[in-house]
């Protein structure tokens, strides 16, 4: 007899390589799930596949699953096997709840019928039980194989690193370019080159055609001097640190010296951030803040902005009512939690208005919300009280805190500032706070 409601069909595979001719493909088993529409005479009305883990609960076609479930013309469920729903007995409990909540009937193409009895649900953890003991086996294997490559010299990819070559499963010395590499960390630590002239000056005495962002990865992979990884070490422990040491020194000179808002000034005509440019003339050094695309150009003073900004920034600081402003801009921004109370859900449970999973569920549901809600507060307590001692801190301090706790400053066409946003509030402009009063 045909079936009133519609049917919806679900495939799966774990990776690319099964989307071929094996018996696991999706093409496979969306041909097996329209023959068991035509069985009991039902329209399948939508497949929904996923290339993922059976243990990943956010996968893309599982999300329309359980949305299409909750219709109410959906009556069917079909997969080739149970596993392709879920390889996690809790989750695959969880969609067989959500089914029968909805009165959809799951089919499987490989096992028997489940029926809603004790029974069934027995039957049914057994088969979950089974496809969890199955990911578990999978992941045990991996484990081995990887660390049996390990014991055996073989590096896990065939993609090495520049200055070795991949040979029957090892990472061997490449005569060629090994010395490329040792030039470069050792140029590197012992000059004051950059990236940018070290890869320029590589190039010209090797002829080679490096390219900067890949001299600056190869100056970065441990690989070259960690011989645990089944790499032939090419450079000295000692030489690696130098190189290290020096490229974290260079990281924090990039302060752009007293440029203290790079990063942080926001372009008016694209939303890009703006960089800082410098201009030497004749005993002067000019300095700005500039977008530079092929359909616009937008530029402004670093000084004069700066000045600005600041001048902003201590007006805002000297509101009276600022932390008071700030709380209740903060506040507004917290998670929010479920208006009921644990005496409540006890009142419901006794009753009978709530069953006691329904009520171990909640009551769940109510701490973790709880303990979200009183962490976030903390953390906005913190921020604001950061905020408080910055403006309170000495001057030549206070522009390296501001940068710090600044997400972005937003600029009008006329360069005139007209949002300043916090990284605890990127979406709250300081400027539009209802009670801070700038100073005139």
């Amino acid at each position: 007899m045909a079936n009133s409601g519609q049917a919806v069909g679900y495939c799966r595979v774990s990776t690319d390589k099964q989307s071929g001719s094996d018996h696991y493909s999706l093409a496979l088993q969306s041909e097996m799930l329209k023959k068991m529409a035509v069985q009991h005479q039902t329209v399948l009305a939508a497949i929904f596949t996923d290339i993922a883990s059976g243990s990943k609960t956010t996968r893309t076609g599982l999300q329309q699953l359980r949305e299409s479930v909750e219709r109410p013309d959906v009556k069917w469920l079909f997969v080739y096997r149970l596993n392709r729903l879920a390889r996690n007995l809790k989750l695959l409990l969880s969609i067989f709840e959500l089914c029968q909540t909805n009165n959809v009937k799951v089919v499987s193409k490989m096992e028997p019928e489940i029926t809603e009895t004790a029974s069934g649900q027995l039957q049914l953890s057994i088969f979950g039980a089974v496809a969890e003991l199955e990911r578990s086996l999978t992941l045990e294997n991996q484990a081995n194989a990887l660390a049996e490559k390990k014991r055996q010299g073989e590096v896990l990819s065939s993609r090495v690193p520049y200055g070795y070559v991949y040979r029957a499963k090892h990472a061997i010395v490449d005569p060629e370019t090994a010395p490329v590499v040792q030039w470069l960390y050792q140029q590197y630590s012992c000059s004051d080159m950059g990236y940018r002239r070290l890869t320029a000056a590589c190039n010209q005495h090797f002829g080679v055609n490096l390219k900067q962002a890949h001299v600056a990865g190869i100056l970065r992979n441990e690989h070259y001097t960690d011989s645990e990884s089944n790499y032939p070490t090419l450079i000295d422990q000692k030489l690696f640190n130098r190189a290290k040491t020096k490229r974290l020194n260079q990281q924090s000179k990039k302060t752009r010296g007293d440029a203290w808002l790079h990063g942080k000034l926001v372009c008016p005509v694209c939303g890009r951030k703006l960089l800082v440019v410098s201009v030497i003339k004749p005993k002067r050094r000019y300095r700005y803040y500039r977008c530079h695309q092929r359909d616009h150009t937008f530029s402004v003073s670093g000084r004069m902005i700066e000045q600005l900004v600041w001048q902003t920034l201590t007006s805002l600081a000297k509101a009276s009512d600022l932390k008071m402003v700030m709380q209740t801009k903060a506040d507004c921004q917290l998670p929010r939690i479920s208006g009921i109370t644990p005496a409540e859900l006890v009142s419901q449970l006794e009753d009978g208005r709530l069953t006691s999973q329904q009520y171990i569920e909640q009551t769940k549901q109510l701490k973790d919300e709880q303990q979200v809600y009183q962490q976030r507060k903390q953390e906005v307590q913190l921020a604001i009280n950061q905020v408080l001692a910055a403006v309170e801190s000495p001057t030549t301090e206070l522009m390296t805190v501001w940068q710090s706790l600044l997400d972005r400053v937003e600029l009008s066409p006329e360069k005139l500032v007209i949002g300043i946003y916090l990284k605890q509030w990127p979406t709250a402009n300081l400027l539009d706070m209802e009670g801070v009063k700038l100073d005139e």
